[in-house]
C-alpha cells in the first residue's frame, strides 16, 4: 500500500448548527404485589416489595465510574429529589403511564428541574419514589412492568464513540414479597430501545455493572443530494488534487482512494466543517493510473469521484 500524505485545509464559508444528539436510558423492574398496602399497625409496608436504584451513569469505555458525562443519584452527579412521585393508581386506566392516579409527577433533582419520567403500568398499590438519593419501584405487581426513563441527554461531542452504562441497583427480598425483574435499556435520539440486561432471577442483593453499549454514539450525517457540486481538479494531474465540497451539515467521515479494482489505497478520516469546503490531497507517491477518490459519513453513505495520475 502507498503512503499518501493529505493534508486538510477547511475553509468555512457558511455556518449552520450541527442537530444535537441524544441518549436515554430506560430502568425497569417488576415486584410483588403487597397487600395490604399497610401492616397491622397501619404504617405502610410496600417497601417490603421494591426494587432500589441507587445510579446511573454512561461513560467513554473504561470511564463511567471515573470519569462519567451522565451522572445520577451519585456524588458529583445530578441528585434525585426527596419525593412521592407515583401513587393512588387502584383507578388508573391508562396502561402506559400514570395519569389516572391521585399522584402523577415527572422525576426531578433537587433543583425541581426534569430529569425524566415513570412510564408502564401503574395500577393498584403502586409507588415509586425517591429517598436519600435513590429511587424505589414499590409493589408494582408481578405482570406489571414499571420504568424509570431518563429525559435525553447531550452526546453530541461523544459523536462515533463507544461508550458503556453503570448501573448500581438492589433486587429486596422481605417476608414473601421481593423484586421479580429488573432490565435497562438505552436508545440514541428517537431510535429503538436496545436491551442491555434483562435478569429475572439471582439479584437479590446489592449490584453494580458496567455495560459496553454496542452501537457507537451517532454522528450527524451529512445529506449527500447535496453534494451535487463536489469537484476534484486538476483532473489529470501529478502532485496533488484539490476536493471542494459542499454541505449542508458538519460531520467526522472518511475519506479513500482506491484503485479501479475497489481496492483500498489510503484512508484518512476527515472532519467536514458546514458550508464549503475545499482539501488538499498530496498523491505524489501514487504510481500513474486512473484512481477513485470516495467521501463516506458515519451511516456509510458515499459520494466519489474519478482522477488521474500522470506523470
Amino acid at each position: 500500500m502507498h503512503k499518501v500524505y493529505i493534508l486538510f485545509t477547511l475553509v468555512l464559508l457558511a455556518s449552520q448548527c450541527l442537530p444535537a444528539q441524544t441518549m436515554q436510558l430506560k430502568f425497569c423492574g417488576k415486584t410483588s404485589l403487597v397487600e395490604p398496602a399497610t401492616d397491622n399497625q397501619g404504617n405502610d409496608q410496600r417497601h417490603k416489595g421494591a426494587l432500589r436504584l441507587d445510579y446511573l451513569r454512561v461513560g467513554r469505555v473504561g470511564s463511567s465510574k471515573t470519569n462519567p458525562f451522565y451522572s445520577l443519584g451519585v456524588s458529583g452527579g445530578t441528585s434525585f429529589k426527596n419525593f412521592i412521585y407515583v401513587d393512588g393508581c387502584q383507578n388508573n386506566s391508562n396502561t402506559t403511564y400514570c395519569s389516572g392516579c391521585s399522584r402523577c409527577y415527572t422525576v426531578s433533582d433537587a433543583g425541581n428541574k426534569s430529569i425524566g419520567v415513570f412510564q408502564g403500568k401503574m395500577l393498584g398499590n403502586v409507588r415509586t419514589r425517591s429517598v436519600n438519593n435513590d429511587l424505589f419501584l414499590e409493589s408494582t405487581g408481578d405482570q406489571n412492568v414499571v420504568c424509570f426513563v431518563t429525559d435525553p441527554f447531550d452526546v453530541s461531542g461523544h459523536g462515533g464513540k463507544k461508550v458503556e452504562i453503570n448501573a448500581g441497583y438492589e433486587g429486596t427480598q422481605v417476608e414473601n414479597f421481593s423484586t421479580k425483574n429488573v432490565s435497562c435499556e438505552y436508545r440514541y435520539n428517537s431510535g429503538n430501545w436496545v436491551v442491555v440486561f434483562n435478569q429475572n432471577s439471582n439479584f437479590l442483593r446489592v449490584i453494580d455493572t458496567t455495560l459496553l453499549v454496542l452501537q457507537n454514539v451517532p454522528v450527524a450525517t451529512l445529506d449527500f443530494n447535496a453534494l451535487d457540486d463536489l469537484e476534484v481538479f486538476p483532473n489529470p494531474t501529478s502532485g496533488h488534487l484539490i476536493m471542494r465540497l459542499e454541505s449542508k451539515n458538519a460531520f467526522t467521515g472518511t475519506l479513500k482512494i482506491l484503485d479501479l479494482q475497489n481496492r483500498v489505497i489510503s484512508e484518512t478520516e476527515v472532519s467536514i466543517l458546514s458550508g464549503t469546503n475545499s482539501e488538499k490531497i498530496s498523491i505524489a507517491n501514487l504510481p500513474q493510473g486512473m484512481y477513485l477518490l470516495q467521501l463516506s459519513d458515519a451511516s456509510g453513505r458515499s459520494v466519489s469521484r474519478k482522477f488521474t495520475r500522470q506523470r
